[in-house]
């Protein structure tokens, strides 16, 4: 009954969203033009950076404490240090954006640097309470806050865009977005007396071992994995120009808006559980049996979802974007293998978070990233055409897990389920293998069609990965609040 009432609650919530994300896509395709898309990739790109480089480890640190602070009524009072941290990130971040947009009219500059900062500031918040929700067990709050932020960033930004079209104006309506889905989340938390019990009190979020030994390390982990992931984008403006970085873009984001979609609902699902499990017992069996049971439940999946995609790459672009960006097929084939890897490094990487060795964490993107940016120069300076650019993403992304995995089972023994990993492999090539067969062109209804009949199909095969699974089984019988 828990299994069928959470799933179905965390999906739903996560269908709704992925709704709302996907049309998203089209809309923003549809306002911009390519040009205006490589502008707006590069204005994410710096708000990953403040991210990823600097708000992640922290964000992590609260991760994995999260369970215990809310059992000692300490949760509020950690978190009002962090106010003060993400407000010098945001400024970081609106400075990045006024250096690289200098060429800009005084007062589009203006408006950009100030958009930038915000999104850091509501991005960051939102990013940290709505999963606080989902992690403490309030559920139907966190979905509820996590679909109206998707609904109330596409309405500010569709009529942003419309009053001025602009990267400026679209990422504006998105930060608008979720700072109220951040202040819808808060007032919840609020509402509950333990999560404030001893407010009053002064306690620290970090200290200076955390620092050192913790966040450090991770934070260079994690700027190296944004090089990797996003800081090429600047090198292809270089290379090939705005249009074509737009046009890359919007294939590697199809792909990476799927597979995001689904990280989500198995992450809001199963993570929590998973903290939960590791905060209580630290043992090396114990975290190994863990660590075990998420990369055996999630990895077979994502290579299911990875063969999906390849499959349905046209049929997407047909029903996602906008005309102009229909020949992304490539890309979106490409996004595939580059997010597939994503995300089994970062199931992978739970080892490093579990033995809190996160410098571990450093080799395998900076393999990643060197590998990536090193390919993508290599064909800028060899006039090579931008798909060539696309591959050497995936090129990379593979060299990151073929490192990491090598990294990570040295800090906790992994044992495999052969038989679900090779389920998974085996399902994610016959599914990619359909392309061969399957029409290219087709009109929205036969689009439609056979998007519906993939999805279908991937499903089941998902599910039954899924049916009689002890370590789902194992997570269920977590309780993830004891007050």
């Amino acid at each position: 009954m828990k299994l069928n009432h959470d799933l179905i609650l965390v999906t739903a919530g996560r269908v709704a969203a992925a709704v709302v994300a996907l049309l998203a896509i089209r809309v923003s395709t549809t306002l911009l033009t390519p040009e205006l898309y490589g502008e707006l990739a590069l204005l994410i790109t710096i708000q990953l950076l403040c991210g990823l480089f600097l708000i992640n480890p922290v964000g992590q640190h609260i991760n994995l404490h999260t369970h215990v602070w809310w059992d000692e009524g300490s949760l509020a009072s950690r978190l009002k240090s962090y106010r003060g941290y993400v407000l010098i990130v945001s400024l970081i971040g609106g400075g990045i954006a006024f250096i690289v947009n200098l060429h800009q009219p005084p007062l589009y500059l203006a408006w950009t640097s100030v958009v930038v900062l915000s999104m850091v500031v509501a991005g960051t918040w939102n990013a940290t309470l709505i999963p606080m929700l989902n992690m403490l067990g309030f559920r139907a709050q966190s979905v509820f806050w996590s679909v109206g932020t998707a609904v109330l960033g596409l309405i500010f930004s569709i009529v942003l865009t419309i009053s001025w079209p602009s990267a400026t104006a679209w990422l504006g309506g998105q930060a608008i977005g979720m700072l109220l889905g951040a202040l819808g989340a808060r007032a919840v938390l609020f509402r509950h007396e333990q999560y404030q019990k001893i407010s009053k009190l002064s306690l620290p979020l970090l200290n200076r071992s955390t620092v050192l030994s913790y966040c450090v390390p991770l934070s260079m982990a994690t700027g190296l994995m944004w090089l990797q992931l996003s800081g090429y984008r600047f090198l292809i403006e270089a290379y090939w120009g705005l249009a074509a970085l737009g046009f890359m873009v919007v294939g590697f984001q199809v792909a990476s808006q799927i597979f995001s979609i689904a990280e989500s609902i198995f992450s809001q699902f199963l993570y929590p559980m998973f903290y939960r499990q590791i905060s209580e017992e630290r043992n090396g069996k114990f975290e190994s049996l863990s660590y075990s049971d998420l990369v055996n439940t999630l990895a077979p999946l994502y290579l299911v979802l990875a063969g999906f995609i390849v499959m349905a790459s046209p049929y997407l672009l047909k029903m996602l974007v906008s005309p102009k960006f229909q020949e992304a097929t490539i890309f979106v084939m490409l996004g595939a293998g580059v997010e597939l890897c994503r995300v089994l490094g970062n199931l992978l990487s739970n080892a490093a978070q579990i033995t809190r060795k996160t410098y571990s964490l450093a080799a395998p993107y900076a393999v990643g990233a060197v590998s990536t940016l090193a390919l993508v120069y290599l064909a800028g300076v060899l006039n090579m055409q931008i798909l060539m650019g696309g591959v050497a993403l995936t090129l990379g992304a593979g060299a990151m897990f073929v490192v990491m995995w090598s990294r990570m089972t040295k800090l906790i023994t992994l044992t495999i389920d052969v038989r679900r990993w090779s389920q998974g492999a085996i399902a994610m090539i016959g599914i990619s293998m359909l392309s061969i067969w399957l029409p290219r062109e087709g009109d929205f209804w036969v689009s439609l069609g056979i998007l519906i009949l993939g999805s279908t199909c991937t499903g089941v095969v998902m599910v039954a990965l899924l049916r009689k699974n002890p370590a789902v089984q194992r997570f269920l019988s977590v309780q993830l609040r004891k007050v």
